[in-house]
């Protein structure tokens, strides 16, 4: 293959040095956008047009080189009203002069423009970025090398790196093709190019895919897909770093921009993706149930700028078939836009700028969302685990797998959208809960995240152990008190309202059977009820009333509370006594405690005692010789320590 010489053109002002690589030739025009005329100093960058979006408007990009100041205007084809230069996070303003927009970058960026505060029309995004260094040679027998030129390569099959080689696509070199890698070590694919990939593949249908592949690097080149599938993704790779990469794929839907499959030790710096689904997703691609899975860990993916136009900006799933998802981190991101699906919008419940969704029973440890800046989305948080997905199109299984989400951490997380805003999160049953959530400094709209009653968080009752920290302090999700926490629902806040008769054993109350508001047992008199805001609990003969809690963790609690009389007129008193699972933790000598019928001062506990996950903690009362008189008020507390 011939090797042209490589085209540049250089600007160098008193202010600052541009580089930019004209147009191939050959280039055919669908791929050159008109739609703007973009100068870095007094070089004319050229632009590119990256398809059409979901609703039918093109997309633009364009890239060059820069080091010290530099002034970039861009001139729109047509006529608007107002600008947005994001991201915010950038502090630059600009002017606009006629129809001229001038601005100032003191040292690289992605900056994309917004005109008419329309994110679903004409955007142009732009890369300035350092110069390249270290630029392997042509000559390199190690060294697949594509000079600035337009290689139509859609007739052949992929461009195959092998291992220790570099695919190096030099800045104004345009691939219209394919890249895969597979099978392979300490291969480097980069350079300031562009992989263009508009056409369906019989097999191995995504630009950019990486297939066991470890110990390599993917960096600084284009990718641009205009058909309806993942841009570009990876699948049991390890220990690849993923720098400086840029996506542009607004055609609806399904491309995403860098998909992370079945992989471990990866790291993402510096990338921006605008997708038509999913900018960055975690799955587990596997055939097999989760625990044969590979697992998937030691995630880390920073300092990028994601745009989708569909379903989420970051997700987690909702491919879930992976033993294991541990130790995954996002951090310093800009979610630029984030639109849930053109085609049903405000309908489908798991859609979110930051997203895990789980369709299986595996386990998600140790997530970690940073520094996050949300300019326009719908839905802030979710976490959710579900059996179907989009209308049925996947379908998961909860029923014989064990899997839950421990220690999701959300901080510094700062929305300015106009959206709802909404953090959800959804455990699906007793044996898969969401578990040991925390909301620290979420700032929306100029106001923190202070109070669990805030109507933006929809938290089901499968979701514990949560807590919002706040610059003022910090809100407990993990104390549990009966009767604040009291309900018409079994096993809201993980109370339980219940009883016990000898050779029948426990059973569940039902709720106002006879308009009473009381829960009620299948006896004569065994309940449980709150009375302006007090909880009473009351016996039958030799039926024990019963209120549960069952631990949504494991650690250490505390339980304290009082336990008296409520009726003093009668009776010869009541017996109680608490229990864990099966052992009776107070009164210490093993012995109920005796409340005789008159004492409206009762006694006081406070026991600490550790809890695994699903123990159960029993606030019984037993009637003596008779049940007259033996409504009893009982108000424990139960605090994780």
């Amino acid at each position: 293959m011939a090797v042209p010489k490589q085209e540049k053109l250089h600007t160098k002002l008193l202010s600052g040095m541009v580089t930019v690589y004209p147009f191939p030739s050959g280039l055919p025009a669908t791929y050159k956008s008109t739609l703007f005329s973009v100068n870095a100093e007094s070089s004319s960058v050229p632009i590119y047009n990256a398809g059409n979006n979901s609703w039918g408007q093109p997309v633009s990009y364009g890239s060059f080189d820069m080091t010290g100041p530099v002034t970039v205007t861009i001139t729109p084809s047509f006529p608007f009203t107002s600008f947005k230069l994001l991201p915010q996070s950038l502090g630059i303003t600009g002017i606009k002069s006629g129809s001229t927009i001038s601005f100032t970058l003191s040292s690289p960026a992605n900056v994309s423009l917004v005109l008419d505060n329309n994110y679903q029309g004409r955007v142009l995004h732009l890369f300035a970025q350092a110069p390249e260094a270290g630029i392997p040679t042509s000559s390199d027998p190690n060294v697949i090398y594509y000079a600035p030129g337009y290689y139509d390569l859609s007739a052949q099959p992929p461009i195959q790196p092998t291992s220790s080689q570099t695919l190096y696509i030099a800045g104004g070199a345009v691939i219209r093709g394919r890249i895969k890698i597979s099978n392979a070590s300490n291969v480097t694919v980069r350079g300031r190019g562009i992989l263009v990939n508009d056409y369906d593949a019989a097999s191995d249908n995504i630009a950019l895919a990486a297939e066991m592949v470890s110990n390599s690097t993917i960096r600084d080149i284009i990718v641009n897909r205009n058909t309806g599938s993942w841009t570009s993704s990876m699948w049991g790779c390890s220990n690849l770093n993923v720098i400086n990469y840029k996506a542009v794929s607004p055609r609806f839907a399904s491309t995403d921009g860098f998909n992370i499959t079945s992989s471990h030790d990866i790291t993402f710096d510096s990338a921006f993706i605008h997708s038509a689904d999913d900018a960055i997703a975690i799955k587990g691609m596997s055939d097999q149930p989760p625990a044969a899975s590979l697992p998937i860990y030691n995630i880390v993916y920073k300092n990028a700028q994601l745009w989708a136009d569909a379903n989420n900006a970051i997700g987690i799933g909702a491919e879930t078939r992976a033993s294991r998802f541990e130790n995954i981190t996002f951090n310093n991101i800009d979610i630029l836009y984030n639109f849930d699906d053109k085609n049903h919008p405000d309908v489908l419940p798991d859609r979110s700028a930051i997203n895990i969704f789980s369709l299986h029973g595996t386990f998600f440890k140790d997530i970690f969302f940073e520094n996050i800046r949300v300019e326009n989305a719908k839905r802030l948080i979710n976490l959710h685990m579900d059996e179907t997905f989009y209308f049925g199109a996947l379908t998961g299984n909860w029923t014989t797998f064990p899997g839950n989400m421990q220690n999701i951490q959300y901080r510094n997380i700062t929305s300015s959208s106009g959206g709802s805003n909404q953090i959800k999160l959804q455990g699906w049953n007793d044996s898969h809960r969401i578990e040991g959530v925390s909301f620290e400094n979420i700032l929306i709209n100029g106001s923190y995240l202070t109070q669990f009653s805030d109507s933006r968080l929809a938290i089901n009752r499968f979701a514990n152990g949560i807590k919002i920290i706040q610059p003022g302090g910090t809100k407990k999700g993990d104390s549990y008190k009966a009767s604040e926490d009291f309900s018409t629902v079994q096993g809201k806040r993980y109370w339980y309202y219940r009883g016990w008769k000898a050779g029948v054993g426990n059973y569940s109350m039902t709720w106002n059977p006879d308009g009473s508001n009381h829960w009620r047992g299948n006896y004569s008199w065994d309940a449980i009820w709150l009375d302006g805001g007090t909880l009473f609990m009351h016996p039958d003969n030799n039926v024990q009333a019963l209120l549960e809690w069952q631990a949504p963790k494991s650690g250490t609690i505390r339980i304290s509370g009082r336990v008296k009389k409520g009726s003093t007129g009668g009776g010869d008193g009541v017996n109680v006594s608490i229990w864990k699972n099966n052992v009776m933790i107070w009164p210490s000598g093993g012995s109920w405690q005796t409340i005789n019928y008159n004492d409206a001062t009762g006694f006081a506990h406070d026991v600490t005692i550790p809890v695994s996950f699903e123990d159960i903690i029993s606030f019984r009362v037993d009637a003596r010789a008779n049940t007259g008189w033996d409504t009893t008020n009982w108000e424990p507390e139960i605090t994780y320590q």
